[in-house]
Formats: C-alpha cells, sequence, structure tokens
C-alpha cells in the first residue's frame, strides 16, 4: 500500500508539471536566486540538474531556527539529529545515518568545513544570523567536489557588507536558563564592503551536564578595485565548552534518573577553533575577447579540542589539535558556440591537514596522521538542441596518508589511494523555471583519520591503527523534474538510486565496536516537494505574505550480502515529512513549521534485532513584531510536548539495551532585535 501511495504521489506532481507545462518561455518569471552548488558556477536554480533547495534570509529568519541544521530539518525537510546537545548535530541527505559526517560536504562560502577526523562540521560555529543563503544540494557531488560529496552538499553563503554604515543588537531568552546577545556592523563604501558579526550562547540545557556556552567572532572585508577583479579576506574565532550527559538505557537508568537526568554527571568537552581566508576572482580579457573566469581562494583553520570522559572510575583525557590548509583555483566559462549555450568549469582541489591524537590520564594516545590531498576536475554542459542539454565530468584525486603512532607500539606507515570518477546526464529545459533531467555519478570517500585508528579504552582494549581499511566507491542514478510555474508554484519529484562498495561503519558485534568495510549497501527512494506563494492564487487584502511549503521523503537502505544481508541500515526512517506556513500582516509575522520523522532502527543495530524506535511529530511556531527600528518576537517549540528521542543507540556487543538521548519537551524563547 506505502509504495502504490509513493508512486500515486510522484504521478500526481508529474502530471501536475505537464498540466501547466504552457508557461512561455519568454514570459518575464521571477526566478529562484543564483546558485553554485551543484556546478561550482553561477546558475539559477532551475538550470541545474540535480535536487536543490535554496533557503534564502527570509526563511531563515521565519524559521525561528537557533542553529543552521534546524533550518535545514525545518525549511529541507532534511533528517537532523544530536545526542543531546546542538553541538553534536548531524545532518543526514539520503540515509547514511551515524557516518553522514563523513558523506555529507559542508562548505561557507565554498570553503569546506568537514573536518578530516569523524567529528565532522561543527554547525554550532555557524551563527543563522549570519548567513544570507543556503544551498542544499541532495545527491551525489564527487566529480566537482571530491571526498566527503557522496550523499549530498550544503554550501552557506554568509553574508556581505552593503550600503550605507549599519548594524543591529539582538538578545534572546529562553527555556533552560538559555541567553544569547549578538552583535552585527555591516556597510560599504566606494569600492570595499565590510561585515563583522559577534555571539555569545550558553544554555543549562535540557538534560544534566548538558550546559553548553559558546562564543564567536566572524569578519569580511571584500575589495573591488576593478570592474573585472575581487578580492577578499575573510576570518572567524569559536570557542565553547559543553557537557556530555550521555544516554540512558532503557532497562535501568530511564526509570532511575529519568529523561532529563544523566549516568555522566562529569564528562565534557571544548573547542577552539580559527580559520582566515583569501581569495581572488578575475574576469580577464585578451583583445575583447572573453576568456572565461579565474577565482583562486587559500584558507587556513586551527582546530583544538578536549574531551574527558569518566568510564566509571577509568578516567581518559584526549586531546586533539588539526592544522590544514586548502588551495583551490577555478575557471568557469559560461558562452554560447554558435547560437548554443556551453558552460564548463575546470578546476584543482590541495589540502594538506595535520591532525595529532594525544592522550592523558588513562588514555595512552599519542599518535599523528598526515592527510595530504590533490584533486583535478573537469564537468562541461552543451545545449545539443534547442533546450535540449548533455552534461558530462570527471575528476582524479589522490591522497596521502602518513601514520607515526609513538605509543607502546611504535608504527610509521604510509597510504596513497587514488580514485578515478565520471559523471554524466541529460537535461531538457521544457518551459520557463523548469526542467527534467536524468544523471549518473560515480561517488567515493577516504577514510576520515580517527577511521584508521580505535582510541585505547580502560581496562582491557587496547586500540590501534588498523591500515588494511578499503576506501568507500559508489555509483548513483538518479532523474527528476522541477516545475515553476510563474514562480507561484513549484513542484519536484525525484527518485534515486545509491549503490555503495565498501562502505565504512562502525561494526557493533565487536565491542566496543571497530570500523570496518561492507562489501555493498544500497539506498534507493524519491524526494517530493512544493512551495507556493498563496497569494498570487488569491489576493487577501490584510495578509501582505502567505507562503506554504512541503516535503517528503521516503528512503530504503539496505545492506546487501555479507552478515547483514539484506537489514535495514540503522538510524534512517522510511518515511520523513515536513511542512510550513509563512503569514505576514500589517507589522506582524507568524509561521507555523512541523516535521514527522518515522520510525527506525536505533544505531549499533545492524542485525534489526531489537524493537524500532517509535516515530515522532513535532511542530513549532514563530510570532514577531515589528516597528521602526525594533523588533519583538517569541517562539514556541514543541509546541505539544511530544516525548521523543532523536538519537538512540544499541549497546555494542551481544546486549540488548536501547540507549536513548531525550530531546526537548515543549520549550519557550523570547528576544528582541534593535537595528540602525
Amino acid at each position: 500500500m506505502k509504495k502504490i501511495f509513493f508512486g500515486v504521489a510522484a504521478v500526481m506532481i508529474i502530471s501536475v508539471s505537464f498540466v501547466y507545462a504552457d508557461t512561455d518561455k519568454s514570459e518575464d518569471v521571477e526566478l529562484e536566486k543564483i546558485v553554485v552548488t551543484p556546478t561550482r558556477m553561477e546558475q539559477y536554480d532551475y538550470e541545474s540538474t540535480s535536487n536543490v533547495t535554496v533557503i534564502g534570509s527570509r526563511e531563515i529568519k521565519s524559521s525561528g531556527a537557533r542553529n543552521v541544521s534546524a533550518v535545514l530539518e525545518q525549511k529541507a525537510g532534511i533528517n537532523a539529529y544530536n545526542n543531546s546537545s546542538d553541538k553534536t548535530n548531524k545532518v543526514d541527505i539520503r540515509g547514511f545515518a551515524d557516518t553522514v559526517v563523513n558523506n555529507v560536504l559542508v562548505l561557507i562560502d565554498g570553503r569546506k568545513v568537514n573536518s578530516i577526523d569523524m567529528s565532522g562540521p561543527d554547525w554550532l560555529q555557524i551563527p543563522v544570523e549570519s548567513i544570507e543563503r543556503v544551498e542544499v544540494l541532495r545527491g551525489a557531488g564527487s566529480v566537482l567536489y571530491g571526498d566527503n560529496a557522496v550523499g549530498g552538499v550544503i554550501n552557506i553563503i554568509t553574508k556581505k557588507g552593503t550600503g550605507k554604515f549599519s548594524g543591529r543588537l539582538g538578545t534572546m531568552l529562553g527555556s533552560y536558563k538559555t541567553r544569547q546577545d549578538d552583535i552585527e556592523v555591516q556597510g560599504s563604501e566606494d569600492k570595499i564592503s565590510y561585515y563583522l558579526y559577534s555571539k555569545y550562547y550558553e544554555t543549562e540545557g535540557y538534560r544534566a551536564n548538558s550546559a553548553l556556552l559558546s562564543k564567536d567572532i566572524n569578519a569580511k572585508i571584500d575589495f573591488d578595485p576593478a570592474d573585472l577583479l575581487s578580492l577578499g579576506i575573510s576570518g572567524g574565532w569559536h570557542k565553547d565548552d559543553y557537557g556530555m550527559p550521555g544516554g540512558l538505557d532503557d532497562q535501568t537508568e530511564l526509570d532511575k534518573y529519568g529523561r532529563r537526568g544523566s549516568s555522566k554527571a562529569s564528562d565534557f568537552a571544548s573547542t577552539k577553533d580559527r580559520y582566515i581566508k583569501l581569495s581572488m576572482d578575475a574576469k580577464p580579457q585578451f583583445y575583447g575577447a572573453d576568456l572565461g573566469r579565474f577565482a583562486i581562494d587559500y584558507s587556513y583553520r586551527n582546530r583544538d579540542a578536549y574531551s574527558w570522559f569518566d568510564n566509571g572510575g577509568w578516567p581518559t583525557g584526549t586531546k586533539y589539535k588539526i592544522d590544514s590548509r586548502g588551495i583551490t583555483l577555478k575557471h568557469t566559462y559560461n558562452k554560447g558556440m554558435s547560437d548554443k549555450a556551453f558552460n564548463a568549469v575546470t578546476g584543482i582541489d590541495y589540502y594538506d591537514t595535520k591532525h595529532t591524537i594525544r592522550g592523558s590520564e588513562n588514555n595512552t594516545d599519542d599518535l599523528t596522521i598526515y592527510k595530504e590531498e590533490l584533486g583535478f576536475y573537469n564537468y562541461s554542459e552543451y545545449e545539443i538542441l534547442e533546450d535540449l542539454f548533455l552534461n558530462g565530468g570527471a575528476r582524479h584525486q589522490r591522497a596521502k596518508y602518513r601514520f607515526d603512532q609513538k605509543q607502546s607500539s611504535v608504527v610509521y606507515e604510509t597510504r596513497t589511494p587514488s580514485e578515478t570518477v565520471f559523471s554524466g546526464g541529460a537535461k531538457y529545459e521544457y518551459a520557463k523555471g523548469s526542467n527534467m533531467y536524468f544523471d549518473v555519478q560515480e561517488t567515493f570517500r577516504f577514510l576520515a583519520t580517527d577511521e584508521w585508528y580505535s582510541t585505547a579504552l580502560p581496562p582491557t582494549y587496547t586500540g590501534g591503527l588498523n591500515t588494511n581499511l578499503k576506501q568507500q566507491t559508489g555509483i548513483q542514478y538518479e532523474m527528476g523534474i522541477k516545475h515553476n510555474l510563474h514562480d507561484t508554484l513549484i513542484l519536484s519529484a525525484t527518485p534515486y538510486w545509491i549503490d555503495i562498495d565498501n562502505e565504512i561503519y562502525l561494526n557493533p558485534a565487536v565491542s566496543p565496536g571497530n570500523n570496518e568495510n561492507y562489501p555493498k549497501t544500497r539506498r534507493k527512494g524519491i524526494e517530493l516537494g512544493m512551495k507556493a506563494d498563496l497569494l498570487k492564487f488569491k489576493n487577501i487584502s490584510f495578509l501582505d505574505k502567505l507562503e506554504f511549503f512541503t516535503n517528503y521523503t521516503y528512503t530504503e537502505p539496505k545492506f546487501r550480502g555479507g552478515a547483514y544481508s539484506n537489514k535495514d541500515i540503522p538510524m534512517v526512517p522510511r518515511q520523513q515529512f515536513n511542512s510550513g506556513l509563512s503569514a505576514g500582516f500589517k507589522n506582524y509575522d507568524i509561521s507555523l513549521a512541523s516535521r514527522f520523522i518515522g520510525d527506525r532502527y536505533a544505531i549499533n543495530d545492524t542485525n534489526n534485532e531489537l524493537s524500532k524506535v517509535k516515530s515522532y511529530f513535532v511542530l513549532d511556531g514563530k510570532l514577531s513584531y515589528k516597528k521602526d527600528f525594533m523588533e519583538i518576537y517569541t517562539g514556541i517549540n514543541n509546541i505539544f510536548s511530544e516525548r521523543y528521542s532523536e538519537y538512540v543507540a544499541k549497546s555494542t556487543g551481544a546486549s540488548t539495551k536501547k540507549v536513548y538521548y531525550p530531546a526537548p519537551e515543549r520549550n519557550f524563547e523570547l528576544g528582541a532585535i534593535y537595528k540602525w
């Protein structure tokens, strides 16, 4: 019955699209904002041969979300979850669950922010208030982006200073003694623009030992000395301290401590993170000839982290230090060949990273892992017939790992994996702002540094290097349709199929869990989406804005062959659904957003032995009032006070315990913003 429903839903969307496909391509249609994620060159949203969602600053603000992962969960229908702290947020695209931090690539203004270890991108240090828009590519991006871009790519575009000197001051109070203060200053003068943002955030958290304190400063300066040349420098500083309450098992601890309690009263961690980025963008001309566009970026990032665990009276401390340097060079060419459109991008990506792990107390870790990556890529799109395009691309990427282990067993080894991947597809732009496409793309990802390595845990586990692991490869098939009806109604449907070889996962059968390769996995599903400007259907005199959106995703994630053949990949819901409504009238704005996450197996339950984690439905709301330079807003999260857990894990080994990380029940926030 479910499959019938999914098929009918897809047919309905496609049918509606063709009913309205008579839109005149010459008609003036206000298209969505330009995106850069899919092809690393500027395109309109409808021109991309992939499922792309663009979330603008107005949508971000109306969401009332405190962090980027919450924005993505609410506005893009992506499953986001954490284990009791915003610091540990994970954003899953196309069903990668616990390994998603290494299978979804996250960029800030094109700068790669995925860590080379398993900690993944740090969503906490990306303030939503400084974001201009978020571009979400569902599906593979390995040809253009290389490592990590298997399930999707998320490119976050930050604000740039414009106009006269201006700014804003904000303050917010919320449940669990939450407080936030921030300041923004921005403007432009002649050929220089500037932007500065600083934020202070603290909370005691919903659960015991889930307190969090974070501080951020971000700045950007852009200089345009000539019409065809742009220079930029940006940088940021972040610091946080947070408790780690751990999970509560369903056999004794939930009853003993309650949902808000913790059996880990003293576990904690902290992070310091700094980065700087230099960029140059030039459009040279030779005797009037257009030579395309050249861009070069250099970035440096220094990240220090520390964690401390009690481990039942065997305390361990670990220091992590990661130094990363990156250089990306890119040439884009957008010009017609005779009367046909031709777009191409060619580039080089280079990254050099040093990861040091040092233990203290009962932790004997002492090693350094070096990773150097170099990738070359090309992607082209050519209009072979009117409005019919063919595209193709290729990437070759190689890496060199050096392992320098200095603990009791001294090890010095190197590994040099390399991969070459290809993509190809076709696109037909059947109406203004609308297209249908088919795409095939090979994928890969290299091992995270600490996937090669298991930390020693007392009193009996030894840990150490395992350099026999293989790199992950795969292939994705995708087709889709996106229809823009007079910029009033946007409909999309995207079926997909992903096969992966040697997927890297944590095998829970070996306590406390070892990283291994699973021979074959498969994910297939369909993504449906709709956005509508309801006032363009019917004018309502007392409303200035009335917008509706909805997304539905069905995913079937399976192990193939091997020990868990035909079992579901844990923590991936078969169904997820979200929708929202935003309205504006006079000085008021109101928004409601809901999300439904279907039942799924707990993390580590690779054999699907235990009962599924129950589904949940959450509704959030926000009301704001604006007058002159002042705005006051209030928000209610989890309006129906749903008792649920985003993250649930099965204990490793033969245990039948499920460990829950309870999410907050109904909670509130109240804030004010002053602009000048």
